[in-house]
This record gives C-alpha cells, structure tokens and sequence, in this order.
C-alpha cells in the first residue's frame, strides 16, 4: 500500500489520482494493502482513486485503510472502478475527524462481482463534519455491499449519507448505516437516506438504516425507499420516439447522475459520468 503525510498549512493546488493497477497475471491470488493518510493542521487535499483491472480471473484484495484529518482540514476523495471484473473486494476504512475538520467522500464502485466497503467515521472535535454518497449500478449476479458506522463524539458535529444503487437481473445490493450519537454530542445534525432501483424481479436490495442517541437536542434523521422504475415515466419517453431499453437506461442514468452532479470539476464530471454510462449499458 502507501502512506501519505500532509504538512501543515499546506493545501494542494491540483487532484492527486492514486492508480490501482490490478495485472491480467492475478489468478486466484490473496492481496493485503494497508494505506494510510495523515492530513496536518489547516491543510487541504483532493484524490481520485481509480481501480484499473487487467485480471479476466477472480481474486481477493482486502484492503485496510487509515485516515486522519487534522484540526480546520480537509480531505475530499473520489473512488472509482474502471472496468467490470471478476475480482473479490473488501475494503475497511478508518476516518478520524478532528475539530473544524471535513471529509467528503464519494464512491462509485460497480464493478467487481463481490464488493463490501466498511466505512467508520469518528467526529472527534467541535463543528467537524463528514459527507459520504455512493452511486452504484450492479450487473447479473453482483454482490455489492456498503456499511457505515458515523460516530458523533462531540457537539455541534454535521454528517450527511446518501447511497443510491440500481440492481439489475440476479444482483444483489446492501446497505447498512448506523449514526451514534454519544450524550455530550449537542446540537447533532446527522441526515442518512439510501435508495434502490430494481431493474428485474430477481434484483434484491436489503437496507438496515440504524440511530443510536444519547443526547436530548439533537437532528438525526433517516431513511430508506427502494422499486421498481416507474413505468409512467417510461411510457412517456416511449411516446417520444424512444426505445423500452434506452428509456430505461435514459432513467437509470438520471437517478445515478444525481451523485455525481455533487462534483465541482466539470471534468472529473464527465469523467465519472462516462464511467457510469459505460457500466449502465
């Protein structure tokens, strides 16, 4: 893996992208990675993570993950797979958030056959914040899970979670979220929300939204809705001339795009977008 210090008072000028190049020689191989991310006080960092896989074989990677963001710091990262494959994925990640601090983090992880992103995120000081969405779109037989754990420890923290995923034929897709709001946590503001498009009627989506509260003058809410694509809408776009299948796509892209309209570089934009597109058909 790797280890990434930021010094203090240093803010980068341009994205870093971290590649993660997984060879066509992987055959059933059992990869480890831990990386690590320390961020200095008053310091600003922007990643890309691109996943480029070469292997047509499946295999394992688990990756272990350790990010600190210090004091009236921030740290924006964008994960990304390429490409399908038949690789095995689980990543594990520890953010530890400190005062005035923010995190925004978006993943967009279809890809793989299996995928489990275990995200933590400790709030460990006065008005820090976090920001985690995920769009994902699963193809026949895909397994791709999500579970989140948001740990409000002091006051006047603010946390956001939206997760959007279309499963398609035999998919199956995941969603755990809990948000832990301990009793000295005043003036909490924790908003959660996942949601689910099930192409067929062997698509499967299971969500389990979770809170936990220890303190009385809080705002936590959550939420969580999942069915099929409305087929009003679909009957619109066929009257226009529009085919079943593009207008479904047409659909699905839309519910995707919404995450991704979150990014601020018109570029990187496009560039997830096009990814996106790509995986949709």
């Amino acid at each position: 893996g790797y280890s990434l210090t930021v010094d203090d008072n240093y803010k980068a000028k341009k994205v870093l992208v971290i590649y993660n190049f997984f060879s066509s020689e992987l055959n059933e191989n059992f990869l480890n990675i831990k990386n690590r991310i320390i961020l200095g006080k008053n310091s600003e960092l922007h990643i890309i993570e691109l996943v480029i896989n070469d292997s047509l074989k499946p295999f394992f990677c688990n990756i272990y993950e350790d990010l600190k963001v210090g004091n009236s710091s921030t740290l924006k990262s964008i994960y990304l797979q390429n490409n399908k494959n038949f690789g095995y994925f689980h990543k594990f990640s520890e953010n530890n958030i400190n005062e005035k601090s923010k995190i925004f983090l978006i993943l967009f992880p279809s890809g793989p056959k299996f995928c489990k992103f275990d995200l933590k995120f400790n709030l460990l000081g006065k008005n820090s914040q976090c920001n985690f969405q995920a769009a994902t779109f699963l193809c026949e037989k895909d397994h791709h899970e999500i579970k989140t754990r948001v740990n409000h420890l002091f006051p006047h923290c603010k946390s956001y979670q939206r997760v959007k995923k279309v499963v398609n034929s035999n998919g199956k897709g995941t969603y755990q979220g809990k948000i832990f709001v301990k009793d000295i946590a005043q003036k909490t503001d924790a908003y959660q929300l996942s949601k689910a498009i099930l192409i067929d009627k062997d698509s499967e989506f299971n969500s389990k939204p979770e809170l936990e509260i220890y303190a009385d003058d809080v705002k936590c809410s959550h939420g969580s809705t999942s069915g099929n694509i409305d087929e009003d809408s679909i009957y619109y776009l066929m009257s226009r001339g529009i085919s079943r299948d593009e207008s479904i796509e047409l659909l699905v892209d839309g519910f995707l795009n919404e995450i991704s309209e979150t990014i601020k570089s018109e570029t990187i934009k496009s560039f997830v977008n096009k990814k996106l597109k790509a995986q949709i058909k």
